[in-house]
C-alpha cells in the first residue's frame, strides 16, 4: 500500500465562504484533543437519528419540521469540523478520509428523504430517480478518484445542493412558501418536478466534467450505469415499495463506491460492479412461471449486499485501527 497522502481538488463556489465565516469561526470551540473521528461520528448519528424518527411519522409538522432543518445544519457544520480537525492536529488518515466521505454516500441520501417528506411528495418514481441520480453523482466521483487518486469536487455539487434544500425548508415553515410549494405548479407540473431536473442536469454535468477529466469512459462506470437504470426501472416497474427500492437502488451503488475507496485506499484491483444483480434480474423472469412475490426478491437482494457492504467496512476498519485515535495529544 502506497504512502497515505488526501489529495482533494474543491472547487466548490460556496466553501470559501462558508469556511471563512462559519465553519472556522465555529470551530475555534471544538477543544484540540477531541479527534476528528468523533466529529464524523457526530454528524452520523444526528442525520441518522432524524431519519429513523421521520420513518415513525405520518405528515410532519412544523416543529419538525424546524428539527429536520437544524439536523441538517449540524451535519453540515460537524461533516466540516472533522477536516478542518485532522488539519490542524495533523491527524489526516485513510481511516479519517473513509469515514467522512463513505458516511456521505448515505448521509446525501438521508437529506434527500427528509426533503421528499417535508414537501409532503410521494415516495414513488420520482424518489427512486432523485436517490438514483444523486448516488450516481457520488459513484463517478469516487471512482475517479480510485483512478486519478485525487478527489474532485466542482462548484456547484453537494454543498450548494444541501444548502438549497435548507432555503427550501426555511420557505416551507411560512404560509405563502406552504402554499407555493403544495400547490403551485409551472405548465401544468409541480414545482419540484423542475428541481428534479435541476438534480438531473447537474449529475449529468459531474458526469461528463469527470469523463472529461479521464479522457475515457471507464468500462466499470458503464456496466454500473446500464445496471442501476434497469433496477430502477424495475423498481418502478413492479411498483416496489419505497423502503425495499430505497434499499436495493442505495445498496447497489454503495457496494461499488466502497469498492472504489477501497481501490483507491488499499490499491486493490480496478473496482467493478456488484455481480448479484444479476441473480436478481434471473429470480424475476423466473417469478413469471413460479409466482413469487417480486418485492422479496429486492428485500433478500438488499440485504444480501447491504451485508456484504457491513462486512467489507469492518475488514477496512480493521485494515486502518492503527489510525484510530482516542484523544488528541498537545
Amino acid at each position: 500500500m502506497s504512502p497515505y497522502k488526501y489529495r482533494c481538488l474543491d472547487e466548490s463556489i460556496m466553501l470559501p465562504f462558508l469556511n471563512k465565516n462559519v465553519f472556522s469561526v465555529l470551530h475555534r470551540h471544538i477543544p484540540y484533543g477531541v479527534p476528528a473521528n468523533y466529529l464524523t461520528l457526530v454528524s452520523i448519528v444526528v442525520i441518522w437519528s432524524c431519519f429513523l424518527y421521520f420513518i415513525g411519522i405520518d405528515t410532519p409538522n412544523d416543529t419538525e419540521i424546524i428539527i429536520a432543518f437544524f439536523v441538517i445544519i449540524i451535519y453540515v457544520i460537524f461533516d466540516h469540523f472533522d477536516g478542518l480537525q485532522a488539519k490542524i492536529t495533523g491527524t489526516g488518515s485513510p481511516l479519517g478520509e473513509f469515514l467522512d466521505h463513505y458516511s456521505d454516500v448515505f448521509n446525501g441520501s438521508i437529506i434527500i428523504y427528509l426533503f421528499f417528506r417535508i414537501l409532503q411528495i410521494e415516495l414513488d418514481w420520482i424518489f427512486y430517480l432523485a436517490i438514483w441520480s444523486n448516488l450516481v453523482a457520488f459513484t463517478v466521483t469516487y471512482l475517479e478518484q480510485s483512478i486519478k487518486k485525487e478527489l474532485y469536487f466542482g462548484k456547484i455539487g453537494s454543498l450548494e445542493g444541501v444548502v438549497i434544500i435548507l432555503l427550501i425548508l426555511l420557505s416551507f415553515l411560512t404560509s405563502q412558501g406552504k402554499r407555493f410549494w403544495l400547490e403551485y405548479t409551472i405548465m401544468d407540473m409541480p414545482v419540484y418536478a423542475f428541481l428534479l431536473l435541476g438534480l438531473i442536469l447537474g449529475v449529468i454535468y459531474t458526469v461528463a466534467g469527470s469523463i472529461k477529466r479521464l479522457q475515457h469512459i471507464p468500462k466499470s462506470f458503464i456496466h454500473y450505469l446500464l445496471m442501476g437504470s434497469i433496477l430502477l426501472f424495475l423498481c418502478i416497474y413492479y411498483q416496489i415499495s419505497w423502503y425495499v427500492a430505497f434499499l436495493a437502488i442505495k445498496v447497489y451503488s454503495s457496494d461499488f463506491i466502497l469498492k472504489s475507496m477501497k481501490s483507491h485506499l488499499l490499491d486493490t484491483e480496478i473496482p467493478k460492479p456488484d455481480l448479484f444483480i444479476y441473480v436478481l434480474f434471473l429470480f424475476l423472469i423466473f417469478q413469471s412461471f413460479f409466482k413469487y412475490e417480486q418485492q422479496i426478491c429486492f428485500m433478500v437482494y438488499g440485504l444480501l449486499v447491504a451485508a456484504r457492504i457491513l462486512w467489507e467496512m469492518i475488514q477496512i476498519f480493521s485494515k486502518f485501527s492503527n489510525y484510530w485515535k482516542w484523544w488528541n495529544l498537545n
